[in-house]
């Protein structure tokens, strides 16, 4: 579990990044790529990425499908040039790498053939070079929907924070975060804890992120949360195929719950949208799972839906 701390001072200082970070897309994107459930909002792209595995094979070289990545492949730069992030990494002092690395990898973490060339060398470039073909091919051309995305995230947290205030902001970050005051929880891979004492909190909604949001190893670096885009929550679109045939078919509140995952869905989202209890979102998904037209996937406290390529058929042939 991730804890973040805050103070009376640290509410007056929660701000929301002005758009996508690109190199957090980036090593994001790497990551999930490599997940064995990537959720279906991604497939196509992860498809139009085939032709490119030796680009794809050094990327994960370098970030993993699980666990620590470095801090300093996402700088904290506010540069939103992915150009100028990339010389910000080759900016970063010899010493500090070295220190970034041995955080990332103790000695009871197996340490990837890079890390090693760079913590002995103290050379970069060859990652960072890398990391750029990577971006050009598999990032650069979907960047207008990672724009999109982000920016509608960005409204509805802007939203939040005026209608709400900074306490209700917190509450309805996403569903793998709890406001506690004057704690924030949040589903993570590893337990740390994050003490903002009157440093502030920066919000970085990402496209690429899913699942639980990210943040850095160095709890000395500027305060950051990057955080999934929510899933819309408008009600379901019913102008998919024609839903009167798949109420008759599944019955009316799976039929809805099939039409609800055109994008990935935690339970608690769909029992929102659905306007039913939790509790009958998982009967319904266990039906719908055992046909074969949705997976399940857990992470932390959140139980996240999403179509197979079945359930996507059934949606589309109507």
């Amino acid at each position: 579990m991730l804890r973040i701390r805050f103070t009376s001072a640290d509410l007056a200082r929660v701000r929301v990044a002005s758009g996508p970070h690109p190199l957090w897309e980036s090593v994001l994107s790497i990551n999930g790529l490599q997940y064995h459930n990537l959720p279906a909002r991604y497939w196509a792209w992860r498809s139009a990425l085939s032709e490119h595995q030796d680009i794809l094979r050094a990327a994960y070289s370098v970030v993993p499908a699980s666990g620590n990545f470095a801090d300093f492949l996402t700088p904290t730069s506010p540069a939103t040039d992915v150009d100028e992030q990339f010389d910000a990494i080759r900016r970063v002092p010899q010493a500090v790498v070295r220190d970034d690395l041995a955080r990332t990898y103790p000695a009871e973490v197996p340490t990837p053939r890079w890390a090693e060339q760079v913590y002995d060398s103290g050379r970069v470039d060859p990652v960072v070079q890398t990391l750029e073909r990577y971006h050009h091919t598999a990032v650069r051309p979907v960047w207008g929907a990672v724009q999109t995305g982000v920016e509608q995230a960005r409204q509805r947290l802007t939203a939040l924070l005026l209608s709400a205030g900074v306490e209700g902001l917190l509450s309805r970050l996403h569903t793998s975060i709890r406001w506690r005051d004057p704690v924030l929880e949040a589903d993570y891979l590893t337990d740390q804890t994050l003490d903002l004492d009157g440093r502030g909190l920066l919000i970085v909604p990402s496209y690429f992120c899913f699942g639980a949001p990210v943040t850095f190893i160095d709890g000395d670096l500027p305060p950051t949360l990057v955080l999934p885009i929510q899933p819309d929550d408008a009600p379901v679109d019913e102008s998919i195929g024609d839903l009167d045939v798949l109420v008759r078919l599944l019955g009316p509140t799976r039929a809805k719950f099939l039409a609800g995952l055109e994008s990935a869905a935690s339970t608690s989202e769909l029992a929102h949208r659905l306007g039913v209890s939790p509790g009958s979102i998982s009967q319904h998904a266990k039906v719908l799972r055992e046909s074969g037209l949705i997976t399940t996937t857990r992470f932390g406290h959140s139980v996240n839906h999403t179509l197979t390529p079945l359930g996507r058929a059934v949606l589309r042939g109507l």
